[in-house]
């Protein structure tokens, strides 16, 4: 399974990222984009002035397998065009790490590989708050409310 596709779909929700800044605190937006490679939908919100986004690209419509994406923005845990590894810590106890890329324009993509695209998005609907960790820092985000909007996000992406 070639995964760079989807990848590159995930680099273009950065586009969509940009219309979270209107966006009140604690209201979540849902987008859709269609690329050659698929579908992509997108969450996003504000949290204290930073744009976050949590995307999805399926992978094959006949399995649940596919990306989410985290996009934000946070300079304080990753330098400009470089690619670490990011701890996400979930309220819920759920952690896992995953690499964190550091996109032109100051946003940061952590692109979650998913054999269950369901069980990915439980820990967001599961959780009100998501913290960030890196070597050389951490930043959390509020979740409030992304709980209604997961099976939303499921759906759109599974059309």
């Amino acid at each position: 399974m070639h995964h760079t596709p989807q990848l590159a779909l995930l680099v273009c929700i950065a586009c969509l990222a940009g219309a979270a800044d209107s966006t009140a605190a604690g209201t979540w937006t849902l987008r859709s984009q269609d690329g050659q490679n698929g579908k992509i939908c997108s969450l996003s919100t504000t949290d204290q002035g930073r744009p976050f986004s949590i995307s999805v690209s399926r992978i094959s419509r006949s399995t649940d397998q596919g990306v989410v994406g985290v996009l934000f923005e946070d300079p304080k845990v990753v330098q400009a065009g470089t690619k670490t590894l990011a701890r996400l810590e979930f309220d819920n106890g759920t952690s896992g790490s995953h690499r964190l890329e550091a996109k032109p324009g100051g946003a940061s993509l952590v692109p979650i590989v998913a054999s269950s695209v369901q069980d990915s998005l439980r820990a967001f609907s599961e959780s009100r708050r998501l913290t960030i960790v890196t070597r050389i820092g951490s930043t959390s985000f509020s979740l409030d409310g992304i709980a209604d909007h997961v099976p939303e996000l499921f759906q759109c992406a599974s059309r």
